[in-house]
């Protein structure tokens, strides 16, 4: 007796929950694949709890405190059910208690045996429907069979040829924006463009900016942007049926992955990365290290470095201190004359509230869309700061959001715009440099980085990406980003490959010993001609 009502209460607090966590992810993060989420379950707690902890508080409260008070309350309304069930004469009323008895006997020879269990089942099995719907996991599982789309679209950045100009290469500056898209330009949403200092910069000569910057999955959440702007491919779950898994369980990040700062390192690059969060949330500092970035810096390296904890954000640094260090960065690395990239990713723009520093307080900005606006500012200041200096002869910059923005405070007038599209501008002191194509993906920025910088690549193409700026070197399929849409997170081999260990060779002494800690292996240059 006693298990079965324990059995009953568990089936009802699993429907509860089944359909609680879906929707607070998606009122959280807004559409969220199986992928991101089983990426997420991966890396365990430990970049969780190092982020901001406000989204703790509000997992506690709506994905666990709520489901677990209505999961009580149709226990009790079952329980409720079965004793009336039983104690027929327990009816108040001698009317109710006949209705009740004519139920009864209706159903008596057809659900006699059922009745009790109608409550439980009913909870989990709508808990259940709601989750397979809200992360499409039927589509997910049919994509274990389909065809392997990524073998056959895939160019290896490992075998590319890059070709130099006859000045050499380029720095590059690379900005991410966290969750910035053109639609806060539209002044008949926001009532002004809150990116007009950065939409500003379109003006100059040598400035490209994509009328379509489209987010597909797979590049539609923070370290799944970094890794297909950096890698040209997905960030997708690959172990739902095999023995490999990802995250804090691995030795190398995507180890057989050629990614950008790969391909600079061998040409002499430094790779640095400034960042305001934590690195240990989602493996982004994991990925970045196995990449060949050589400075790599987080919200624990900030504070290890000076930075009083109490300036921070539950994420962690705010913008105006980030792109402080990013000018003393880059101011050194432009003494060094060595060729870097610098790579900065910004936090005050993030979900759901967003986070107001006491500079854009001083500035007057307030809410969310204010500190839209007071992030977009810093970073127009930040590359108006290069232009000032007359670095643009050896700085290529990228500024682009993340992704689109999740649930925010403003996710209403967001959505409203069926266009919706990732911010983005590449910026270069050449004025005959245009874009060849109006519509690009994440993926089409490492080959178009590449060219930026002035390491053309020869035929076009890395990874699943096609440059889009120059000559056209390559012919794009009309029906390229919708089938990427469509069949880009269905298995593949190939794919799950660029995740396995590299073979390790014999070593002795302190060679051994450095492979036994992870140092990343040299893999072969690029070809450069």
């Amino acid at each position: 007796m006693r298990v079965g009502k324990l059995l009953r209460f568990l089936a009802i607090l699993t429907g509860c929950l089944l359909y609680a966590v879906p929707r607070w992810l998606h009122e959280e993060f807004g559409r969220v694949s199986i992928d991101q989420v089983l990426y997420h379950l991966r890396f365990g707690s430990e970049g969780v709890l190092t982020s901001d902890p406000e989204i703790i508080h509000r997992f506690a409260w709506r994905g666990l405190a709520l489901p677990l008070v209505l999961a009580l309350l149709l226990w009790g309304l079952d329980g409720w059910v079965r004793y009336l069930r039983s104690q027929p004469e327990a009816w108040p009323r001698p009317w109710l208690r006949a209705a009740w008895q004519g139920v009864l006997a209706v159903l008596r020879h057809a659900a006699h045996h059922t009745l009790p269990r109608v409550v439980p089942l009913v909870v989990l099995g709508a808990g259940v429907a709601f989750f397979v719907d809200s992360f499409s996991v039927a589509r997910y599982v049919r994509g274990y069979f389909g065809e392997d789309y990524f073998a056959d679209a895939y160019v290896d950045p490992a075998r590319i040829t890059l070709e130099r100009g006859r000045k050499p290469p380029k720095n590059l500056v690379l900005i991410y924006v966290e969750s910035l898209e053109n639609t806060y330009s539209d002044p008949a949403l926001f009532g002004r463009d809150l990116l007009h200092r950065l939409n500003a910069l379109k003006a100059r000569p040598g400035v490209v900016s994509f009328d379509s910057y489209r987010e597909l999955m797979g590049a539609h959440f923070t370290i799944a942007s970094l890794v297909s702007t950096q890698c040209g491919l997905p960030l997708k779950a690959v172990a739902m049926f095999g023995g490999n898994v990802q995250g804090e369980k691995i030795e190398r990040y995507l180890p057989r992955a050629r990614c950008l700062g790969d391909i600079l390192a061998d040409h002499g690059y430094r790779n640095v990365f400034l960042n305001g969060s934590s690195l240990a949330f989602a493996g982004v500092g994991k990925f970045f290290s196995d990449h060949r970035y050589s400075r790599v810096m987080g919200r624990e390296e900030w504070i290890a470095a000076g930075e009083p904890q109490g300036r921070m954000s539950g994420w962690g640094l705010r913008d105006d201190d980030l792109f402080r260090h990013a000018r003393t960065e880059l101011d050194q690395l432009m003494k060094s004359r060595k060729p870097f990239n610098l790579t900065v990713l910004t936090i005050d723009t993030h979900h759901p509230y967003g986070h107001l520093s006491p500079e854009c307080a001083r500035r007057g900005h307030q809410g969310f869309e204010g500190i839209v606006e007071c992030t977009a500012d810093m970073v127009a200041e930040f590359v108006e700061y290069i232009i000032a200096r007359g670095w643009l002869d050896r700085v290529a910059i990228v500024v682009q959001g993340d992704h689109l923005a999740m649930g925010n405070t403003s996710y209403g007038k967001l959505v409203s715009n069926p266009e919706r599209r990732v911010f983005n501008l590449l910026i270069n002191d050449n004025p005959r440099l245009k874009a060849n194509t109006r519509e690009i993906t994440h993926f089409d920025m490492l080959p178009t980085m590449l060219d930026l910088v002035g390491l053309e690549v020869k035929d076009g193409r890395a990874g699943l990406g096609y440059s889009a700026i120059g000559p056209v070197r390559a012919a794009r399929a009309p029906d390229r980003v919708d089938r990427m849409a469509e069949k880009l997170l269905d298995y593949s081999a190939t794919y799950r490959a660029l995740w396995e260990p590299l073979p390790v060779p014999p070593a002795e002494g302190e060679a051994a010993a450095a492979l036994r800690v992870g140092t990343p292996p040299r893999l072969p240059p690029t070809v450069l001609r």
